[in-house]
């Protein structure tokens, strides 16, 4: 329902009507819902800061919470012994709502930041099935059973040995011209190699890095 504009007075005098009819405290809250939305809360709140200041209305801050209620007949002592009472009840009522929705909003999160049951039963799933295949490679290990076929790692061995003599031969070949040409040079050749940044693998010339020692 679109929120009716209408003009202050007549907020005042709906807002005033309403609390001398209902005759108890309310918030501002309250008398937006009660009053179906019909009018914005800032002009609510306008209102009742103009009734406020009229001295039709009074408002007692309990809190963060303000709450209103038309003003009694300075001789109804009882009226105002129940008033006040009335809004001291309703005050720690509202104070109790805001401490429960805090609670509901808090446990709101937490269940948005979980999965959900389709999510969770798809996660399940997905673990059962890794699982499966750990637990056949598992089994093979157990049984012996050779996981690279024989074909691919004889492919995997020529492949290593090629590039193992390639290295071998290029390795031979830069300790060839280094020695040729710092042969005559004044110095110590490895101060040479730092200056350059020439770094040398530390394994040596001879032996293979896959057999062990």
């Amino acid at each position: 329902m679109a929120k009716k504009k209408g003009s202050n007075k007549e907020e005042e005098e709906v807002v005033l009507d309403y609390l001398t009819r209902a005759n108890r405290p309310y918030s501002i809250t309250d008398i937006f819902n009660n009053l179906h939305a019909k009018y914005s809360k800032t002009n609510i709140t306008k209102a009742l800061e103009k009734l406020v200041e009229d001295d039709l209305v009074l408002a007692k801050v309990y809190g963060k919470t303000t709450i209103y209620s038309v003003k009694q007949q300075l001789d109804a002592a009882d009226n105002t012994e129940d008033l006040s009472k009335a809004i001291n009840d309703l005050a720690e009522k509202c104070e109790a709502l805001v401490g429960e929705n805090r609670k509901l909003d808090s446990t709101l999160m937490t269940i948005k930041s979980e999965p959900t049951t389709s999510e969770a039963t798809e996660l399940v799933e997905q673990l059962k099935k890794e699982n499966a295949l750990l637990q056949e490679r598992l089994n093979k290990l157990r049984e012996g059973t050779e996981l690279v076929p024989p074909e691919k790692r004889k492919r995997t061995n020529d492949e290593y040995d090629t590039y193992r003599q390639l290295w071998k031969k290029r390795r031979g070949m830069f300790r060839d011209i280094f020695r040729t040409v710092t042969e005559h040079l004044p110095g110590n050749p490895n101060e040479l190699k730092e200056t350059l940044g020439i770094e040398e693998d530390e394994i040596p010339f001879e032996q293979d890095p896959l057999v062990s020692s």
